[in-house]
């Protein structure tokens, strides 16, 4: 559960956008292709994937799996644990960059809760709650609609919630494990215990079926708000504050005497379950829903873990939640501490731009590189390509070097690491002989 999202330049690892079928990534220049090598194209091409806007796409969901499987999969310690690792990254990864989209915009919103709205009003659906509000008239019949195409999207949570014990089951099922330290090789004349295969195929079921029922439910409640709230001032104020429960935080806390810009932008950005918007106009996962999903995703590596073992919840809780953390907040944090030390160091600047009135940062796209390096060079072609190669060498700077600390460490390090701590515990417990020896008596 580590997955660089980003499709904003601004936030690289957060905003999660998602694009129709049939839209591609942006075309590189060919005046910026034409001075670079074949290494540097190559790297144009990485970089190019990842700004572009492209969510439902085949290249961005196997870009996004295999950059965190392949670090994951090194540190595999057995073909049970290796298919494990397979079985959730290529299901996190189609729920992140598949679900989302399916749901959310092509399902939910345009073939159910928009044709409840006037025509006059279904485009304005996608707008943010902030800017809904100012028109009281419409408020009132797009808060509900807008809180029904949010609640129809439950099985995103859910699902990720659930894929730990599908994990659970997929491993009982096709390898016939259910204790971690057999599943991960630490044990291997250890018989598995047909009672304890039992509960924990009774408990994935049970879970499972629990996520779908939720789903089922938080689905026909939507319909029921998103059919029938359009006529309650009520509703329309239930769901604003369902939207940006942020929002209303901040608002009771200023009238205590709380003041602050920072903490206000905090509330709104990750206590928000209003979707993101595209250019298009289409709807984006949000940070918020990003954290609710993540967090259930906690929620669920914890409760399957339980099923089959104190190693395994010792080795989830050395790793998972430093992940859910970078994922939510971390990748955001870095990427903009990184631009920041650049700034400061007045690195990269004829790319790299700080607003101080949104006090946000921003770098040239890919394909600005031409245009920037010509207005440098003043006509010079031998200073021309001089420029080129200078600006492509801090967007990559800028662009990859986040990307690279989200691989190396969070995700191969990080694997490193909890894996030699379990092999530690194992070795100083329950694969101790004294141990053993004591538990029995």
């Amino acid at each position: 559960m580590s997955y660089n999202l980003s499709v904003d330049n601004k936030h690289f690892g957060q905003n999660v956008a998602f694009q129709a079928k049939g839209q591609s990534v942006n075309k590189i220049s060919e005046e910026l292709l034409q001075n670079l090598n074949k290494k540097q194209r190559f790297l144009a091409k990485v970089i190019d994937l990842k700004e572009g806007d492209a969510g439902l796409s085949h290249s961005r969901f196997a870009q996004a799996t295999i950059t965190n499987w392949f670090p994951k999969s090194i540190f595999a310690r057995s073909l049970a644990d290796l298919s494990e690792i397979t079985f959730l990254e290529v299901s996190e990864g189609a729920l992140f960059f598949y679900l989302p989209s399916l749901m959310g915009e092509y399902f939910s919103r345009r073939k159910i809760f928009s044709k409840k709205l006037p025509q006059s009003l279904r485009s304005e659906v996608s707008k943010p709650v902030k800017e809904i509000i100012k028109d009281t008239k419409s408020a009132q019949k797009l808060l509900p609609v807008k809180a029904a195409i949010v609640m129809s999207c439950a099985a995103i949570p859910a699902a990720e919630y659930a894929l730990s014990f599908a994990k659970n089951l997929f491993t009982l099922k096709v390898f016939k494990k259910a204790d971690f330290s057999s599943v991960v090789n630490l044990d291997k004349n250890k018989k598995e215990d047909k009672s304890a295969q039992e509960r924990v195929e009774k408990s994935s079921i049970s879970h499972i079926k629990k996520a779908g029922l939720f789903s089922a439910g938080a689905f026909g409640l939507s319909l029921l708000i998103g059919t029938f709230g359009q006529k309650s001032k009520l509703v329309a104020k239930l769901s604003e504050a369902f939207l940006n429960p942020g929002a209303k935080i901040y608002k009771g806390l200023n009238k205590c005497g709380v003041e602050s810009q920072k903490l206000s932008k905090f509330l709104d950005k990750y206590l928000n379950l209003d979707f993101a918007r595209k250019a298009d106009g289409s709807l984006a996962l949000g940070n918020g829903q990003l954290a609710v999903t993540v967090l259930s995703g906690v929620g669920g590596y914890f409760g399957a873990a339980k099923d089959r073992g104190k190693l395994d919840v010792q080795e989830v809780a050395t790793r998972v939640p430093v992940i859910a953390l970078y994922t939510i907040f971390g990748s955001s944090l870095f990427d903009e501490g990184f631009k920041r030390i650049l700034y400061n160091n007045h690195k990269f600047a004829d790319i790299l731009k700080y607003d101080k009135q949104t006090k946000e940062f921003s770098v040239a796209k890919l394909n600005d590189i031409p245009t920037i390096a010509k207005d440098l060079s003043k006509g010079d072609s031998a200073l021309l390509k001089q420029k080129t190669l200078e600006l492509f060498k801090g967007k990559a700077t800028i662009a990859m070097v986040p990307f690279l600390f989200s691989l190396v460490v969070v995700g191969g390090l990080l694997a490193l690491i909890s894996r030699l701590w379990t092999q530690y515990r194992y070795n100083h417990g329950v694969g101790n002989d004294n141990f053993q020896k004591q538990n029995q008596a």
